[in-house]
């Protein structure tokens, strides 16, 4: 048997239903050796499909981080805009809890009864 073209693909599950997929043809060459040919073309797709993926989730990475930033720049400028109209008043930094702060119980308790109290 003579292979005359190879093909490879690869499908991507990227998690929440959807998939991404990447299939590649190759011809196999006079006196080259098939079984080489297959696995250079499954190497250039597993590397192809995983670039673009990791490409694609930096860039929609930094799409998100642009987003927080203009809506911290939003809420600042109401914030603001609040103070300026006196709805609100300079507050000090909230601070987070100490997780090693916890008070104990500091319900009542009853007085104690003083033995030597009735003497």
């Amino acid at each position: 048997m003579k292979i005359k073209t190879i093909s490879y693909k690869r499908v991507l599950n990227l998690g929440n239903y959807e998939n991404k997929h990447l299939e590649l043809f190759a011809e196999v060459e006079e006196g080259e050796d098939p079984e080489v040919a297959i696995l250079q073309l499954a190497d250039t797709v597993e590397r192809t499909i995983r670039e673009s993926v990791t490409k694609e989730y930096n860039r929609q990475v930094l799409q998100a981080e642009a987003r927080k930033e203009k809506l911290l720049d939003e809420i600042a400028e109401l914030k603001h805009e609040l103070k300026q109209l006196g709805k609100i008043k300079d507050e000090p930094p909230k601070q987070e809890a100490d997780p090693d702060d916890i008070p104990f119980d500091q319900t009542p308790q009853a007085p104690k009864n003083d033995p030597n109290e009735n003497f």
